[in-house]
């Protein structure tokens, strides 16, 4: 008796929804959407976030005043750009533009440290006033020490986490 295989696919009623599958792989930030340049990153990041009276052109002439100084580097590591700032021998300070979804976002904060400490920087430090990013400290596994302080944010003193990290 000859027996054939056939290919065992499910009844088209059981396949799942694309729809569904791509929402939970951006959730998670599987998502494989294209990389954005550095300006558009950026862009992105802070198209909801500039300081009242601040249009997105005058945002980005500080932004490119601010790189002209030689201790001031962007960095991007997928839609994330981090502005690095050498503070001090092996100490940078950062600020994070970011289009991505929190689990990517954690995955590209991994890759900047890796950079830095490749890079012989001892320490890094930054702030942000959104408690996610508490919350991003915690799950990365680095040593984070987490704060909170005031700044400066626009026109007013705002409170804010500070956060830094040994490499």
């Amino acid at each position: 008796m000859v027996t054939t295989a056939q290919a065992a696919t499910p009844p088209a009623s059981k396949m799942p929804d694309v729809g569904v599958l791509d929402t939970i792989k951006k959730t998670r930030g599987e998502d494989e959407s294209k990389t954005m340049n550095a300006l558009q990153v950026v862009q992105t990041s802070m198209a909801n976030q500039l300081p009242p009276g601040v249009t997105m052109d005058t945002f980005l002439r500080k932004l490119a005043s601010a790189l002209q100084d030689p201790n001031n580097k962007l960095v991007q590591i997928g839609n994330s750009a981090f502005m690095v700032t050498l503070i001090g021998d092996g100490v940078v300070q950062f600020h994070t533009f970011s289009a991505e979804q929190p689990q990517k976002l954690l995955k590209n904060y991994l890759g900047l440290a890796k950079l830095l400490k490749n890079q012989g920087i001892k320490k890094a430090t930054t702030y942000s006033d959104r408690p996610e990013f508490v919350d991003l400290a915690k799950k990365s596994g680095l040593p984070v020490k987490i704060g909170q302080s005031q700044k400066m944010m626009g026109n007013e003193m705002k409170p804010v986490y500070t956060f830094e990290l040994d490499l």
